[in-house]
Formats: C-alpha cells, structure tokens, sequence
C-alpha cells in the first residue's frame, strides 16, 4: 500500500487516492510550469537585449610585430636539427609500438 509523503504517520491511501493524489500533484506541476514559461516570454518581451556591440579589433602591439617578424625565419639549422631528431624518435617510438604488437600477436 502507498503512504502519502507529506504526512508520514498517516494511515495507508487505497490505489485509487494515491493516484488521485498523483493526477492532482501532476496537474498542479503542468499549470505553474506553464506560468513559469508564460512570466519568462513575458520578461523576454521585455527585456530584449539590443544589437550586439560591433567587435573593436586590437590594435598590433610591439610584441605582436615582433611575433610577425619572428615567425618568417624560424627555419634555423637548429630548429632543423630539433626537427630531424623529433622525426626520427617518432619513427622509432612507432616501430618499437608494431614491434610490441607482433610479439603479443604471434606469441600467446
């Protein structure tokens, strides 16, 4: 049996109470849910923002001509060598992975 759980020392509701109770808790829920929405359209209405500001561009800093300027020679024989290296561990990291692989692929 079903106890209505507002008032817990009650005596038990009947299937047919406790489903009144539900319908009516039910429908008091759809009608201020629908008062919720129609204050919110309401408020919106009113409330309505304007037109978003335009976006003022940042005007270039030293820093950032600087950036400019950095990144058209950065292609040093030393960020060559960095780049070499960088390529040749990656290739061996990826071979050392199929190497694993196999042997855990053929050896049970």
């Amino acid at each position: 049996m079903a106890f209505d759980d507002k008032d817990k020392g009650s005596k038990p509701l009947t299937r047919e109470q406790y489903r009144k109770l539900k319908l009516q808790q039910q429908e008091d829920f759809e009608a201020r849910d629908k008062r919720r929405v129609q204050v919110e359209r309401e408020y919106a209405k009113r409330h309505q923002q304007a037109a978003p500001e335009p976006q003022i561009e940042p005007q270039p800093t030293s820093r950032t001509r600087d950036a400019g300027e950095v990144t058209a020679d950065f292609k040093t024989p030393r960020w060559r060598k960095i780049n070499r290296r960088l390529n040749v561990t990656i290739a061996i990291l990826i071979s050392l992975m199929v190497v694993v692989f196999l042997v855990l692929f053929f050896v049970n």
